[in-house]
Order: structure tokens, then C-alpha cells, then sequence
């Protein structure tokens, strides 16, 4: 028994979180959260940070190092007493530093002193699983990024802590099931995804092959067509492009694409003086 256990424990020493370089930072309304009640945000910070950083959420990749920050704008913390709270009211912002932005507003952690935070993905816990939906779905877009569709098995992670999440503060998990089936269900963004980071990597990598980097960006750029054509301005597309806009715009311009750069003078107006620019 006693060897099984080192055995078990050597093998979970491998294995290494999917996130690290959590930054939690927030603000809060000082009038409701005095200053002599702020080490109850900043134990609650800590909590969440060691949380991510420690927790295994996918056994199958566990090598991803995806950097997170999260920012809190605490509301409120409720007091069932002169020293006692069980309740933090709060919004939050996370990114992954890659172009993911997403924002959660009207959100009622339970917590009181002493409190931890425990993974059990079987489980519906108004706490972990909410950190779980947004573990799920960093790593899902992080694995659309190595491999096309790669990430779909943890957008259906986020599905079912929806399905679980019945009682529970249904309008958030409904925004979170919408959010997700959008993100799931826009294969055309996806594979537009998977093509950019293809070729970006690729310039990184010791070897560039240039006809096959056009190949994909070709794809990319029938993908953003096909976008365009079936829903028009899709918010999620336009905020991808908009970020890597310039990288989008040199590999057009080193693969002599130009009709990608005369394509999104016209889909991405906020940066149509950057493409003008590169088909000089």
C-alpha cells in the first residue's frame, strides 16, 4: 500500500497544472468594504489564485502554461454578524493575455472565514465550478490553437456544469451556456483560429515554409468570408481580428495575399488605414 502511494504520488509530481502566472488584482467600493475588512478580499485573492495554479484540470494536457489575470471590482462582502460573512458580491474580469476577454457581472460567491476551494467536476458547487467554467473554456481555446476542434471536449466540460448547475443562479449559468454553444458552434472562426496561430508558430519555429503558410492563411482568410457572409459582423470575429490585426496584416503582406488586406479594409473599418498602409 504504502508503495502504491509514492508510486501514485511520483506520477502526480509529472503532472503540472494547465495555468501559471495568475495575477489577481481588484478594486473595491469603499464605501460598503471598509479598509479594516480588506484582508477578507485579499484571503479570498489567495484562495482563487492557488486554485488555478494548483488544481489539474485535464490529466490529458498537462503542459499548457497558460497565463491568467483576473480582476475582481468588489461590491460588497455580507456580514451575518459583527465578525462573521458568508457572502462576497463582486464582478470579474479574465484574460488569458491572447485575446480572451471575458466579463462577469452580479456574482454571489459563498465564502466565510476558513473556507477552500475543492475540485469535483461531478459535483455542482457554486464556487469551484464557476472557476471550473473558466478553466474549461481557457483550455479549450488554448487547445483550438494547437489542433483544429482540439478544444471541443472542454467546451463540453462547460456544458455539463450547466447541466449540474440546476438550482443554482440560473442566469448566470445561462449566459454561460450561450457564451459557450457560440463559441463551440462558430466553426469557421475556430478554424480561422487554428490556421493564424499555425502560421505564427511557424514563424517561430527554425523552419518556415512559405507555400504552406499561405496555404493555411488562404484558409483563414475563406473562413472570415464565410463568417462574413453568414452573420455579418460577428462580434467574436471582429474582437479576434481587431487584437491581432497587425499580425494578421504582415502575414497577408509576406505571403503577397492582398486580397485578405482588401477584404478587411472593408470587414475591420476600426483598422483600415493599417491595411491601407500594407498594400503600399
Amino acid at each position: 500500500m504504502f508503495k502504491n502511494t509514492l508510486l501514485l504520488f511520483s506520477l502526480l509530481s509529472c503532472l503540472f497544472p494547465q495555468f501559471n502566472d495568475v495575477q489577481i488584482s481588484y478594486e473595491r467600493n469603499e464605501r460598503l468594504i471598509p479598509d479594516d475588512k480588506i484582508y477578507i478580499l485579499e484571503e479570498f485573492n489567495s484562495l482563487v489564485k492557488n486554485y488555478f495554479e494548483t488544481t489539474l484540470f485535464s490529466y490529458e494536457h498537462n503542459n499548457l502554461d497558460i497565463p491568467l489575470k483576473i480582476h475582481f471590482i468588489y461590491e460588497k462582502i455580507h456580514f451575518i454578524g459583527e465578525h462573521e460573512f458568508d457572502q462576497i458580491l463582486c464582478q470579474m474580469l479574465l484574460t488569458n493575455n491572447s485575446g480572451q476577454y471575458y466579463f462577469s457581472k452580479n456574482i454571489a460567491f459563498p465564502y466565510k472565514k476558513g473556507k477552500s476551494i475543492y475540485h469535483s467536476p461531478s459535483i455542482f458547487n457554486s464556487l469551484s465550478s464557476f472557476f471550473d467554467y473558466y478553466a474549461y473554456l481557457f483550455i479549450g481555446l488554448e487547445l483550438d490553437t494547437y489542433d483544429l476542434f482540439l478544444g471541443s471536449s472542454y467546451y463540453q466540460k462547460c456544458l455539463d456544469l450547466y447541466s449540474l448547475s440546476s438550482g443554482s443562479n440560473s442566469s448566470t449559468w445561462n449566459i454561460f451556456k450561450e457564451n459557450i454553444e457560440i463559441i463551440k458552434n462558430n466553426e469557421h472562426l475556430r478554424k480561422a483560429r487554428y490556421n493564424f496561430y499555425y502560421c505564427i508558430d511557424m514563424m517561430n519555429s527554425d523552419t518556415i515554409q512559405i507555400e504552406l503558410m499561405k496555404e493555411h492563411m488562404k484558409d483563414f482568410l475563406n473562413n472570415i468570408k464565410s463568417i462574413h457572409d453568414n452573420f455579418g459582423y460577428e462580434k467574436y470575429t471582429l474582437k479576434f481580428i481587431d487584437i491581432f490585426h497587425i499580425e494578421i496584416a504582415d502575414l497577408f503582406k509576406l505571403l503577397s495575399i492582398d486580397e485578405g488586406l482588401d477584404f478587411l479594409i472593408k470587414f475591420d473599418t476600426n483598422n483600415k488605414n493599417t491595411y491601407i498602409e500594407y498594400l503600399k
